[in-house]
């Protein structure tokens, strides 16, 4: 995929473990994101039957009041869920796509969306798809955003 180039995918179901860390919105605590990565990556090794293990990926929701966000590593089914972490489904959906180094890659979805007519699904999961190795920044990452 080229830089800031949109696409429309489709995604099957996918299933997810992790740690997540819920914060109030007008007050998103810097400090308690970092704690959970740094749980997350303590206990990745925790997690089975891990689809992909150069990839994490941080589905995350927000409205006026909460914000959550999840560090996950994706995996074929959420038997077995380690304590302490959460395991969760997120059904096939339609999202907008992009990869940005150099611009906001979710104001670059909003105007696509405008532009084309269409709505991000509020009651989805947008998903943040980051490697390992590299910096956890939006301008790192795959990001996904849920379409009506």
């Amino acid at each position: 995929m080229q830089n800031n180039q949109i696409e429309i995918v489709t995604l099957e179901e996918k299933h997810f473990v992790g740690v997540p860390v819920t914060n109030v919105f007008q007050r998103v605590e810097p400090e308690s994101i970092k704690e959970a990565n740094q749980v997350f990556l303590v206990r990745k090794s925790e997690i089975k039957e891990i689809m992909n293990p150069h990839v994490y990926v941080c589905p995350h929701f927000a409205n006026e009041v909460l914000f959550t966000y999840i560090y996950c590593m994706e995996v074929t089914g959420i038997e077995g869920v380690p304590k302490g972490m959460i395991g969760f489904s997120v059904p096939s959906q339609r999202y907008a796509k992009v990869r940005s180094i150099d611009q906001d890659p979710y104001a670059l979805i909003k105007s696509f969306l405008k532009e084309k007519g269409l709505d991000n699904n509020p009651r989805s999961l947008a998903l943040e798809v980051f490697r390992f190795g590299e910096e956890q920044h939006f301008n790192n990452a795959d990001i996904f955003v849920p379409i009506l």
